[in-house]
């Protein structure tokens, strides 16, 4: 098992099954690691790791490369810092689409606003500790409405 390499996670088996499929039409040897563990109780995946998606070492560069071309590695989402940009909002801002593509294909992610965070703990009283950033999926941008 020593020239084995995980190349990809997964939360759920089946994700990693469906990258296997797609990397021994291609030629390449896969094992998959932890799948039984995530099985029995769906909330350990994230504990241990996730379902593991090994190649050999030698068939490394081979399986990512296969990956990237089916979908499951993208290039732009490695990127761990992203600029939030902002959007003026106005009575003809429509928040259900990106501003920047017209995609409605967006979510709506809660991040925890620290300086609130802090008054909650401090004060004890309860305040509305989230402030509301938008991802489009289609672009990867990220942005949040600021009232003018």
């Amino acid at each position: 098992m020593n020239d084995w390499q995980t190349i990809i996670t997964f939360t759920q088996p089946h994700d990693a099954h469906f990258a296997k499929v797609l990397l021994e039409s291609a030629g390449i040897e896969t094992i998959i690691r932890d799948e039984l563990t995530a099985q029995v109780n769906n909330f350990y995946s994230n504990a241990i790791g996730g379902v593991k998606l090994d190649v050999k070492e030698s068939d490394s560069s081979a399986a990512i490369a296969t990956l990237k071309e089916g979908g499951y590695i993208n290039k732009t989402k490695q990127t761990q810092h992203q600029n939030v940009e902002i959007i003026e909002l106005n009575e003809n801002t429509d928040r259900s689409i990106c501003p920047f593509c017209s995609s409605d294909n967006i979510y709506k992610k809660k991040v925890v606003n620290p300086l609130v965070l802090v008054a909650y703990l401090l004060l004890g009283a309860f305040f509305p500790i989230f402030k509301r950033n938008y991802i489009c999926y289609d672009c990867d941008k990220e942005w949040k409405f600021r009232k003018k």
